[in-house]
């Protein structure tokens, strides 16, 4: 593989990473928004946000070991780890030559 297509292939595994990272962020951070505006609201009470600060606790924890791989690996997890999600983003983003992929589940 030459510099350049070197290059593409990592701008391309950069750009993957960055958008499963805000999607999964997003993901957790849009329902506890929520939360705490229903909070806000009046409608849940402190032991209600309490316990969904406790949950997402786990989740942030599982994002953090997810997002703390090795770039390399990281590609191929994604891919692996959420295969629909992956499939969709590749529309819009089609792989260079010498990118790492999984080949078809199913």
């Amino acid at each position: 593989m030459d510099k350049s297509s070197e290059t593409t292939v990592q701008q391309w595994e950069q750009k993957l990473v960055e958008d499963y990272y805000n999607y999964r962020w997003e993901q957790l951070l849009e329902p506890l928004c929520a939360t705490s505006e229903r909070w806000k609201a009046g409608e849940l009470t402190i032991p209600d946000m309490a316990q969904a600060l406790n949950e997402v606790h786990g989740q942030v924890y599982e994002l953090d070991k997810l997002f703390g791989q090795r770039d390399d690996r990281l590609v191929m997890l994604i891919q692996w780890l959420d295969r629909e999600w992956f499939e969709a983003w590749l529309e819009a983003y089609s792989p260079p030559k010498g990118a790492r992929l999984i080949s078809s589940l199913d």
